[in-house]
């Protein structure tokens, strides 16, 4: 499906406010994509994961090495 518009809208009580210039009289269909401004904590995103990082230690020098 072709990208006819690109906008930036606020979510409120569930809805997403169509700019007047891009709203119809008729149905048609259309492909959401959201994203937020606000990235999620990235301490949360980690346990959501399962990842136990207890006693890990990084060493940039070996990471760096090649």
């Amino acid at each position: 499906m072709p990208a006819i518009a690109e906008f930036d809208a606020r979510v409120e009580n569930n809805t997403i406010l169509i700019p007047p210039q891009y709203q119809e009289d008729q149905p048609y269909d259309v492909r959401v994509i959201i994203e937020s401004k606000k990235p999620p904590a990235l301490k949360k995103r980690l346990y959501s994961l399962g990842v136990d990082m207890t006693g890990f230690t990084f060493n940039r020098d070996e990471a760096n090495e090649r």
